[in-house]
């Protein structure tokens, strides 16, 4: 019985924990690394195109092989109307070859092609990583401000049914009006068409945030709003991030190493024109008996061996090798323009991931300033009701730009920390540090 009750106990307190543990910010990212199905596949693109630089270097090692036949013949000879001869007999053939490249401009190309391929590959899964850092990130914080929302609704919602029956009791008592109990029934029935549309974008963003880690999502840790302090960006002007961008931006570096790729191409299409030079040996053996050796000399067998280099030197084509090496010129020539059109989108999205931290800063201070005021205007625009100066109309409009200041700083607060890890992203410079850093700013909700 008491073994029992143990055992109870413990899964009762396991299910608690389970009801109110909330899973945050750095837990899912972490799940999230061994989940999501685009990170994998980014890992496994990855793992694929470095494999490139083996078979490329595979094609600069020896071949050898080996290659045999056995045959069993069966002929019959009958020479004038001289008695019928029936001959059976057996054959093999095998020979081991083995052919060293000494001079190969194509594979050589090919194989450094491969390694530079190879390190675009390493980069682009970098940039998978940090594309996933800031996506799950993004739909963290829009599960937060829905969830912000609805609470903001909520308070709003039994705000103004309070307000609604104080019209009534004004109504009765002969101090109020229908038009007050009215305005109320209005604004409370908008609320309530307000939180459907939150709720369903509620379990979108939730879903959203679930699909990282292949599971549902019940509940997150919420942003410590107590602690929340908006900082500059360091170093503190665009041009040093935009800098910092063109020397470690994974996407950028990832292109400019396929610059060197596309040159390799275009020496591999150049190849054409040059000889080959190979290293080959074979050695083997044979039995090949013949009608005429047959039965006079015995089994005739030859062994053979050989070695020597083998030369070989194009003298024409057809135009294929120009008209080839024309083509690799002008996907080179394309692979720098986009690298190039890439540096100048970095030095857009890092002004404007910039300026939406600079400017995000002062428009939460802006709001919490609007926040504090709102909140005292609320106080005062209730006591001039009770005084007669202000009328229950004016508490509501007052109430709801003051939730409307809330719903916005929350808002502002999320896109600030957004911007604030994307300007890392395109920096180049983002790791799971600042995940952590991020995840330190938030707290379980009680």
């Amino acid at each position: 019985m008491k073994r029992w009750l143990t055992f109870w106990y413990l899964g009762l307190l396991v299910t608690s924990w389970q009801a109110w543990g909330a899973d945050d910010l750095l837990q899912l990212y972490r799940e999230a690394q061994t989940t999501s199905a685009a990170y994998q596949a980014a890992k496994a693109a990855a793992e694929a195109e470095l494999e490139n630089e083996n078979i490329a270097f595979g094609q600069l090692l020896p071949n050898l092989s080996i290659g045999g036949s056995y045959n069993k013949n069966n002929t019959e000879r009958q020479i004038a109307n001289g008695p019928g001869e029936d001959f059976r007999y057996g054959s093999y053939a095998y020979n081991l070859n083995l052919r060293q490249p000494l001079f190969r401009l194509y594979t050589w190309a090919t194989y450094q092609q491969a390694k530079e391929q190879g390190k675009a590959a390493l980069q682009r899964l970098n940039q998978a990583g940090n594309d996933l850092a800031v996506r799950l990130t993004s739909t963290y914080f829009e599960v937060l401000y829905t969830e912000e929302q609805l609470r903001l609704l909520a308070a709003q919602k039994a705000a103004v049914e309070a307000q609604m029956k104080a019209a009534e009791r004004a109504l009765i008592a002969g101090s109020g009006t229908r038009i007050d109990i009215d305005e109320a029934r209005a604004r409370y029935d908008l609320l309530l068409a307000q939180e459907v549309e939150a709720q369903n974008n509620q379990k979108y963003q939730r879903r959203s945030l679930g699909a990282f880690v292949n599971r549902p999502i019940t509940d997150v840790a919420r942003l410590n709003v107590d602690a929340f302090k908006p900082v500059s960006p360091n170093p503190d002007t665009l041009e040093a991030w935009v800098a910092a961008a063109e020397e470690a931006n994974a996407e950028y570096q990832a292109k400019k190493l396929l610059i060197a790729a596309a040159e390799q191409e275009v020496t591999k299409a150049q190849s054409g024109h040059y000889p080959t030079l190979d290293l080959v040996a074979s050695t083997g053996k044979s039995q090949n008996d013949n009608l005429t050796t047959l039965n006079r000399f015995g089994d005739s067998n030859y062994t053979t061996s050989a070695w020597g280099v083998q030369l070989n030197v194009p003298l024409f084509a057809g135009g294929q090798v120009t008209a080839t090496t024309r083509q690799a010129r002008a996907k080179l020539e394309q692979v720098r323009q986009e690298a190039e059109e890439i540096r100048r989108n970095i030095g857009v999205q890092m002004g404007r991931e910039f300026d939406n931290v600079t400017q995000g800063i002062a428009k939460i201070r802006a709001l919490e300033l609007a926040e504090a005021s709102g909140r005292q205007t609320v106080l005062s625009t209730k006591k001039g009701v009770q005084a007669g100066v202000r009328s229950m109309l004016d508490v509501l409009e007052i109430e709801r730009q003051y939730y409307s200041t809330l719903r916005d700083l929350a808002q502002a607060r999320y896109a600030y920390l957004i911007a604030s890890l994307k300007m890392k992203g395109i920096a180049g410079v983002l790791s799971d540090a600042d995940i952590e850093a991020l995840n330190i700013r938030l707290k379980v909700a009680p």
